[in-house]
C-alpha cells in the first residue's frame, strides 16, 4: 500500500514541477517578446529620426529652401511683434538678430539695452528691437538715412 501512495506523491511532485517550469517558460516567453516589442518600437523611433535628419540636411544644402525656411520664420516674427505694435503691412521689413550687443550699444545708443540674440526689424522709418524670450519690445524709434554716406553715381565723371 505505501508504493501506490509514493506514486500518487511523485506523479503530484512531477505535475508541480511541470507547472513551475511552465510559468517560468511562459514568463520567459513574456520578457522576450517584451524586449523585442521595445527593440522594435527603437528601431523604428531612430529610422524615423534618421530620415527627420536627412530631410533637414537636403533642406540645408538648398538655397531656395533655405530662402523659404528664412521667410516662414521671419513672417511668424512678423507676425508675433504685429500682435504688440501696430507695423507697416505695406512693406517687408528686413530682419537681423543681434550678435553682439556691446559694440552695438557703443556704436549707436538705440541698441543700449538690446541683448545677443533679440531681434531687429528696420523699416523704411523706424526700427524696432523685439525680445523672444520676453515676447517684448525693447526699442523703438525713429530711422535716419545718412544722406552723406552716399555717393551721388550721375556726378562722378
Amino acid at each position: 500500500m505505501e508504493i501506490p501512495n509514493e506514486l500518487n506523491n511523485l506523479s503530484e511532485l512531477q505535475n508541480n514541477f511541470s507547472k513551475k517550469n511552465k510559468k517560468k517558460n511562459d514568463a520567459k516567453k513574456i520578457i522576450i517578446l517584451s524586449l523585442f516589442f521595445l527593440l522594435l518600437v527603437a528601431i523604428i523611433y531612430l529610422l524615423f529620426s534618421y530620415l527627420k535628419t536627412q530631410k533637414e540636411l537636403s533642406m540645408l544644402k538648398d538655397p531656395v529652401a533655405q530662402e523659404a525656411a528664412l521667410k516662414v520664420e521671419n513672417d511668424k516674427l512678423i507676425q508675433k511683434i504685429g500682435k504688440l505694435i501696430e507695423l507697416s503691412t505695406t512693406e517687408d521689413p528686413v530682419v537681423g538678430t543681434v550678435n553682439d550687443a556691446t559694440s552695438l550699444a557703443q556704436q549707436q545708443k538705440f541698441f543700449v539695452n538690446a541683448k545677443n540674440g533679440d531681434k531687429v526689424l528696420i523699416y523704411k522709418d523706424k526700427a524696432l528691437i523685439y525680445r523672444p524670450d520676453n515676447n517684448k519690445l525693447i526699442n523703438v524709434g525713429p530711422v535716419y538715412i545718412d544722406s552723406t554716406s552716399t555717393t551721388d553715381i550721375s556726378s562722378n565723371k
